[in-house]
């Protein structure tokens, strides 16, 4: 078959080859319309997909910025010391100081302080009390630093327990005249600021009393008065 037969063959079925175009036409522009139908519906499910996720994440942001925050840690700690220092006394040092430190602070040690029981390298805490014993003062080393419950802050050097005996809570009623500062020692009946004063400067220059008759020895302080506060002794 030439060219012309197929002309001729072509018109002559004309009809029939327009009929074609048109229906093949129509399938594609069927499948097209169908391609843009399911690419609108997922991006449609994306978006819902993405406001659905989106509220979850705001709430755990929310929830987030609702936690209290931590409490802020204390920059300072306020202790008192006494004893076997040159400066007695109230001192504010910066957060977790050491007792070294309180030390230093109160213008170091006199010559007669006894620093084997004295844990030096002790983490202070706000308010507490610390005494630093002179050479000989019977003193356990769970009473040098006390904190402001009334707990100690340190262990026995001796492994002894801190349960106290009934004769230990009856000495604790009284003054301690080696451990009381000016401010306990006034609580003795007829000692006043003055004499107070006057048996702290005999304890740092003569070392602890070995006996509570000692106390006669400070100026000012005679069988009379002595008599009359024996009782509310210890040392």
């Amino acid at each position: 078959m030439n060219w012309e037969q197929i002309k001729d063959f072509i018109l002559d079925h004309k009809q029939y080859f327009l009929v074609g175009l048109v229906v093949i036409g129509i399938v594609l522009w069927t499948h097209q319309g169908s391609s843009q139908n399911d690419t609108a519906t997922e991006f449609t499910e994306e978006q819902h997909s993405a406001q659905k996720e989106t509220p979850a994440k705001e709430t755990a942001n929310e929830v987030s910025s609702k936690q209290d925050p931590e409490p802020a840690k204390a920059k300072s700690v306020t202790c008192d010391i006494s004893g076997a220092v040159k400066h007695q006394g109230v001192y504010t040092l910066k957060s977790s100081a050491r007792l070294q430190e309180l030390i230093e602070a109160a213008g170091g040690t006199t010559n007669n302080a006894e620093l084997k029981q004295v844990n030096r390298a002790l983490i202070l805490q706000d308010q507490d009390k610390v005494h630093i014993p002179y050479r000989g003062e019977k003193i356990k080393a769970n009473e040098i630093v006390t904190s402001v419950s009334g707990s100690s802050a340190a262990t026995p050097a001796d492994g002894t327990s801190s349960t106290t005996s009934a004769a230990d809570a009856t000495d604790h009623a009284k003054v301690n005249l080696n451990t009381a500062d000016a401010q306990g020692l006034q609580k003795l009946n007829g000692i006043g600021e003055k004499k107070a004063e006057q048996i702290i400067a005999y304890r740092q220059k003569n070392g602890s009393f070995k006996k509570i008759e000692d106390l006669k020895q400070v100026s000012g302080i005679g069988d009379k008065t002595f008599a009359a506060l024996k009782d509310q002794l210890a040392v």
